[in-house]
């Protein structure tokens, strides 16, 4: 009977390993992963910053009053700083209050968790699998370059969008219609920030941008031409099919699918995604009630 108890135990005991191992495995595959692809500590910033410096545009054209009020009004520069700078300190607040630092050194462990929520052991594998190759290499190496560029034309084409503030010159206009930019724009699908950008783009310009993305899109590809270029250079044709092969596979596939929403709201693990949902709720009606004094600036006589 002894012998018998201690069996059970023993089975017991096996089975809660073999629960509990893959979950560990998991957790192991999915920070291995992120710290292959480069890490997004860097990302994340930029990302943050584009939101914020896409959302002032907005505010300021909603607290300024009559045809008069674009940049050439005298009140214009004073509001924007005023603007931008109360943001920024209520965003650094924000961070604070829900346990996340301005450097964003939290995030490559955030996002590996949300990468353990989404995807098995064995998507994990299959992507470090492509990410470890020679091609997963150059896509990384070229992403960081990438980043360094096209999140400002995502920005200035966005603005352009919504407000006509900027018109782009009548060669870039036929260069935005031209089969070299439908080519570029093929180019940087292989790119996720061009995938997360696009999406925040949507969620910042609302209805109006969501109609008219293929121009937020097209602009900015047609802006960036020179620095895309630039990048195609750098890939062979042999390495290009890899990458898009790489896109077309049931891990490739869901990977890119899922990063878009994944990467700007990722929060650190004791947040909960409702609290996060309250906690930025909470930051955009601050906003909103600093609105009072950024209209009083436009105002001033």
């Amino acid at each position: 009977m002894i012998f018998k108890s201690s069996f059970i135990v023993l089975l017991m005991l096996l089975g809660l390993c073999s629960t509990v191992a893959p979950a560990q495995d998991t957790a192991a595959l999915a920070r291995e992963l992120v710290t292959v692809k480069g890490g997004y500590a860097e990302k994340k910033r930029e990302f943050e910053e584009l939101r914020i410096r896409a959302y002032i545009p907005i505010l300021l054209k909603a607290v300024g009053k009559g045809p008069a009020w674009k940049p050439g009004h005298p009140n214009w520069a004073e509001t924007e700083r005023r603007i931008a700078e109360d943001w920024r300190k209520l965003y650094v607040d924000y961070l604070a209050r829900t346990g996340r630092g301005a450097g964003y050194g939290w995030m490559d462990e955030a996002l590996a968790r949300e990468y353990v929520r989404a995807f098995s052991a064995d998507e994990l594998t299959a992507l470090l699998k492509f990410y470890r190759s020679p091609a997963g290499g150059a896509l990384v190496a070229l992403e960081r370059e990438f980043l360094g560029f096209y999140p400002r034309e995502i920005l200035r084409s966005l603005v352009r969008v919504m407000f006509g503030t900027e018109t782009l010159t009548e060669s870039e206009q036929q260069l935005m219609r031209s089969p070299e930019n439908r080519e570029r724009r093929d180019f940087i699908v292989i790119f996720e920030t061009e995938n997360v950008l696009r999406e925040e783009s949507l969620r910042i310009g609302s209805a109006y941008v969501r109609a008219n993305s293929p121009l937020v899109q097209q602009g900015a590809i047609t802006t960036g031409a020179g620095a895309i270029d630039a990048l195609r250079r750098k890939l062979d044709a042999a390495t290009l099919t890899e990458l898009h092969v790489f896109l077309k596979s049931e891990s490739g596939r869901k990977e890119r699918a899922w990063m878009g929403a994944a990467l700007p709201t990722a929060t650190p693990a004791p947040v909960e995604p409702a609290q996060a949902a309250k906690d930025e709720a909470a930051f955009y009606q601050g906003l909103a009630q600093l609105s009072a004094r950024w209209r009083e600036l436009a105002s001033k006589k």
